[in-house]
């Protein structure tokens, strides 16, 4: 399946830069809107012609109805110096602030503007120029994920200033919706967020008009008493709001009824307003979602979830040795074919002596009379004795086995204990962490100036989308994707470049990660207790990696499936958690030794697709043979290796091979029977022309005509190109 890279059209953002220029242009200092028409002028150039045409648009219409002749031609000169930039790559986005404020110097000064109003508009420009810019990813990217509290103090700045606006028509409307706004934004974003957008207007506003001196310390007196606290309940923060203003006459000639009709009219307004939902403002610092943490958590969790059961197989009792079943092995190797056979064991006195000394001689060494006695009355004297003496030794070989076995595993049922709730309490408590930070910041390392990442996933596939500031296309094939590959350990295509305004301004680039192949896979299984089949399988991805695997434990039912199943839990867990697939078999051996002490073992058949390059690992640990049907040929992978639980030291034995399109792998168990691969033979060109959910079944019912008593599980896999 083809990944599809799709965008919504999202016309807030537009319509909001058009508004935003169209009433920001009236918004006048000393006879002119330069300090504000000239941060949205950069910030509109280097993301599309599209904004860039709106935004000339509505300052142009603005300019001309506010009859500001001097700042439209001011504006115009500095996009003709845009373009000339651009097209000689001479400047780069973030030096355009300074620049653009420099150069307004000469036409302030011919339109005989004094050196402190120079200056002060120079500094204004200059300063929101700088702010505007954060709003740049905004533009481009169009995506919530960008609102940080920064840029939200930005955009609150920008509301204010917007507002101050009607300063122009009438000061009262324009301080009632002010005073609005500072309740909506230090009720939901906080007073410490919005201070700072107080402070800033209030400066704007003072210069602007001198007479508004009193209404903006009053404004900064009243909000500051969130500080000392800032009630959650609407009700309980226009309290504080109300009595906030008591303390107003102290410090202005307080005109009580001008104040009191703004005050509870905006209090009003507050009051009504609909309130948001019990959703917490998602608002993150740059580059802090939580991907990355969720999936550190898993790891944890998945750690905590192994050991856990690791604990529940060590707190299991060692099967205890019976003597009673050392005296029977004596009794069927020499008295169970003896003449004397039922006198010396079910006669009417019961069990003879000679019955007796068999179970003493487990216990202990026989003495001299006892071996007289044997001597006398045994038929097979010698035998009797060797079997004794061969069976004690083995009962106390097993009775040391155990008591090691006991030891081992309370030592490590206290270990993998401890082990689980470290994993559990990491799982708890781990902080926030984030992939896409990550990349952001090796990128940083690089010298790369990096506004923006987001990583989309689709299963094992994906898209980087990644906001640059001042780079070309050769920079991005040359050094980024070289970077980011050697960071990812993974291989990246390019999707698009979008230089918005090619050198000069902001880059857009969006990068794919796909896997080339994929896995087709299906099974039949039969179990000959009906309860539960011996044989386990399992199939997963991790990474460009895919893994079938297949295991059949010793003998039938229950305790033959929980072998199996623990070995590819295990193995399933550890490559989930980034183990060395060599590491991984060694551990699960060491699991299974420990855990049986050879009284049991699972077999192993592993298939390891790389999904990029195509090449499958193959590894086989006491497994039946595997098939690879290709071209009307069928190849037969056998195992030469122990199945895994069996030797304390795992050789670890594959086979590599590179997947031709239309390969299909045939794993069983040996419950299959010695037929199958003449089955194969037979069948081979009529499979070929088979999808693989056909063929298992085929598979499964051919080779159950000739079924011996046996569990048996069939797995067929086939890659194919995704080209």
């Amino acid at each position: 399946m083809e990944l599809v890279i799709s965008k919504k059209v999202n016309y807030f953002i537009p319509l909001s830069l058009f508004t935003g220029t169209f009433i920001l242009a009236f918004m006048q200092i000393k006879g002119t809107s330069l300090p504000f028409v000239v941060p949205l002028l950069i910030i509109s150039f280097c993301s599309s012609y599209a904004h860039l045409g709106l935004y000339l648009l509505a300052v142009t219409i603005a300019l001309i109805l506010s009859q500001q002749g001097f700042t439209l031609i001011v504006v115009y000169t500095l996009l003709c110096v845009l373009f000339v930039l651009n097209i000689f790559k001479v400047m780069k986005t973030r030096q355009l602030p300074l620049l653009f404020s420099f150069l307004s110097i000469p036409f302030l000064y011919m339109n005989e503007y004094g050196i402190f109003d120079i200056v002060f508009l120079v500094m204004c420009s200059l300063i929101n120029s700088y702010f505007y810019l954060q709003l740049l990813p905004l533009l481009i990217h169009q995506t919530s994920d960008l609102y940080n509290r920064k840029r939200l103090m930005i955009i609150a700045m920008v509301i204010e200033t917007m507002i101050a606006t009607l300063a122009f028509f009438n000061v009262a409307y324009c301080m009632v919706i002010m005073r609005y706004f500072l309740l909506l934004a230090v009720f939901y974003l906080s007073i410490e967020n919005v201070m700072p957008t107080i402070l800033y207007i209030s400066l704007i506003m003072i210069v602007m008009m001198p007479s508004l001196k009193n209404e903006m310390l009053a404004m900064i007196l009243t909000m500051s008493f969130f500080f000392i606290r800032q009630p959650k309940n609407k009700m309980l923060f226009i309290s504080v709001y109300l009595l906030a203003h008591m303390i107003l006459p102290i410090f202005i000639v307080y005109d009580y009824q001008y104040y009191a009709l703004m005050v509870i009219i905006s209090a009003v307004l507050f009051l009504f307003s609909p309130q948001l939902k019990n959703k917490t403002l998602q608002i993150r610092e740059d580059f802090q979602e939580i991907t990355y943490q969720n999936q550190l958590k898993n790891k944890a969790e998945a750690f905590a979830s192994l050991y856990q059961q690791l604990v529940d197989i060590f707190k299991e009792e060692t099967k205890k040795t019976n003597i009673s079943e050392y005296i029977g092995y004596v009794y069927e190797e020499v008295c169970s074919g003896c003449a004397s056979r039922d006198y010396c064991f079910y006669s009417q006195d019961g069990l003879s002596r000679l019955g007796k000394l068999i179970s003493k001689g487990m216990t202990s060494e026989l003495d001299i009379k006892d071996i007289d006695y044997v001597q006398r009355h045994c038929l097979n004297p010698d035998d009797y004795l060797e079997s004794i003496d061969h069976q004690q030794k083995s009962f106390y070989k097993m009775m040391k086995v155990n008591h090691v076995n006991d030891s081992m595993k309370k030592e490590l049922f206290q270990e993998f204990s401890v082990m689980g709730h470290v994993f559990e309490n990491f799982s708890k408590n781990i902080k926030d962490n984030d992939e896409e930070f990550h990349i952001a910041e090796q990128l940083k390392a690089y010298k790369f100036d990096v506004v923006f990442v987001k990583k989309n996933s689709f299963n094992q596939n994906y898209t980087l989308e990644i906001g640059l500031a001042d780079i070309d296309k050769g920079v991005i094939e040359e050094e980024l994707v070289p970077i980011l590959e050697n960071f990812l350990g993974e291989t990246l295509d390019i999707v698009s470049v979008e230089r918005q305004r090619k050198y000069l301004g902001y880059c857009s680039v969006i990068l794919k990660h796909e896997l080339k192949y994929t896995v087709l896979f299906s099974r039949q299984q039969y179990s000959l207790d009906s309860a539960q089949c011996g044989d386990s399988y399992i199939s997963f991805d991790h990474d460009h990696h895919h893994y079938i695997a297949l295991s059949d434990g010793m003998g039938q039912g229950y305790v033959a499936h929980k072998e199996s199943q623990l070995t590819l839990n295990v193995l399933y867990q550890l490559i989930k958690n980034d183990i060395g697939l060599k590491d991984t078999l060694n551990s699960v051996n060491a699991l299974l030794k420990i855990k049986n002490q050879g009284d049991m073992y699972t077999t192993l058949d592993l298939l390891d697709f790389n999904l990029i390059n195509a090449m499958v690992k193959v590894i086989k640990y006491g497994a039946n043979d595997s098939y690879l049907l290709r071209n009307n040929r069928i190849d037969v992978i056998t195992s030469h290796s122990l199945p895994v639980g069996m030797s304390g030291r795992l050789k670890i034995l594959s086979y590599d091979i590179k997947v031709q399109e239309g390969d299909i792998f045939i794993m069983a168990s040996d419950g299959v029977g010695d037929h199958f691969l003449r089955l194969l033979e037979t069948h081979k060109e009529k499979l070929a022309q088979m999808e693989v959910y056909e063929m298992s079944s085929f598979l499964f019912n051919q080779a159950f005509d000739d079924k011996k008593l046996d569990d048996m599980t069939i797995l067929v896999v086939k890659v194919i190109s995704r080209k």
